[in-house]
């Protein structure tokens, strides 16, 4: 398994990555861009590389609430108003592309 880049612009698609604590993860094309656009300082890979944290004033994955959604990235400050859903598919948290604003 390959650590999870720093980067967006380093994730290749559909490659199963591993975060620091275990979590396994992969995005679509399209999650990369998006993130590529919308967050150019990478919180939302931090957040997803620190993993499930308590819902309140934390930066990290927290439970979705769209249905078929398992988790969602969470970020703070500016960009914070963006969320990244991933769904658990055999065990990996997956990146389709999803991003509600809140």
């Amino acid at each position: 398994m390959e650590p999870l880049p720093n980067s967006w612009a380093d994730i290749q698609p559909d490659i199963i990555y591993q975060t620091a604590n275990g979590l396994l993860v992969s995005f679509s094309q399209a999650q990369i861009q998006l993130g590529i656009k919308y967050d150019q300082n990478n919180k939302h890979l931090k957040a997803i590389e620190r993993g499930i944290v308590a819902s309140r004033g934390n930066i990290g994955l927290v439970p979705s609430e769209v249905e078929s959604y398992d988790l969602k990235s969470k970020v703070l400050g500016k960009g914070g108003d963006r969320r990244f859903h991933g769904k658990i598919i055999e065990g990996v948290l997956h990146f389709s592309g999803f991003v509600t604003k809140h």
